[in-house]
């Protein structure tokens, strides 16, 4: 069974949060595991990025609060692969289902 690893992620692109996450996540991808990301408070920033466009086109899930993606003018798309709108219920869901979480805030 594959290990997965969760990322909450909350902190703008120009916070050096993202850049961690973006190579913890390429590290994990690289060892076969299944990376998760929520993002949600100014972290809904992200999807407006090239390098999250390309964390889904390898393979990360990246799931956004909608509410808080909505609140800061940041519109729901289809051209990102595996991303996912959702809420805090869908947050809790996927702590659940993976083996770690780290939170990015």
């Amino acid at each position: 069974m594959t290990r997965t690893l969760g990322i909450l992620l909350t902190t703008s692109p120009e916070s050096a949060d993202v850049h961690t996450v973006i190579q913890l996540t390429r590290a994990a991808r690289g060892q076969g595991r299944r990376v998760r990301i929520f993002v949600m408070c100014d972290g809904a920033y992200n999807l407006n990025t090239d390098e999250f466009r390309k964390l889904a086109l390898e393979g990360a899930e990246i799931a956004a609060c909608g509410q808080n993606a909505w609140e800061r003018g940041v519109e729901e798309t289809d051209d990102i692969p595996n991303l996912t709108w959702g809420s805090q219920y869908d947050f809790a869901r996927m702590t659940a289902e993976c083996d770690r979480v780290i939170s990015f805030t």
